[in-house]
């Protein structure tokens, strides 16, 4: 008797946790021909995969396809939107590019936290606003 109440018990957490909608959880695919700054990890020209944390949605996972090199960031859900694939957005102050966040058109937009090295260069003067395709 204790086994089959076991058993609609977890019967019943299934279907329950089966009824609740799933976190999206946001990752792209880019390719740079330059380096950039993550928050105020600098990182060499190359393929990436920028992903949420599943332990903390407003961390950030930026690592290359080699696993060489990696950084963290801090983000927060954005309201911009892209149509279409995915969208890295980078600030461009004189030829030092930094990474600003991501443009979806799935509803889970970012903007990423500004590292003291960009902090440093908008002193100095206004950025050049671009983006890079992702996947």
């Amino acid at each position: 008797m204790r086994k089959i109440k076991l058993l609609t018990i977890a019967a019943g957490i299934i279907t329950l946790m089966s009824c609740l909608p799933a976190m999206a959880q946001l990752k792209v695919e880019f390719t740079t021909s330059f380096g950039f700054y993550a928050g105020s990890a600098k990182l060499p020209a190359g393929t990436y995969t920028l992903r949420q944390q599943q332990n903390d949605p407003s961390a950030f996972e930026i690592q290359d396809a080699s696993g060489k090199h990696s950084s963290i960031v801090q983000g927060r859900q954005s309201g911009k939107t892209t149509s279409g694939n995915p969208q890295l957005v980078f600030n461009r102050y004189g030829t030092t590019e930094y990474l600003e966040g991501v443009l979806t058109s799935t509803g889970n937009s970012v903007d990423l936290e500004t590292g003291e090295p960009e902090k440093a260069a908008a002193k100095k003067g206004s950025p050049q606003s671009h983006t890079v395709a992702g996947k």
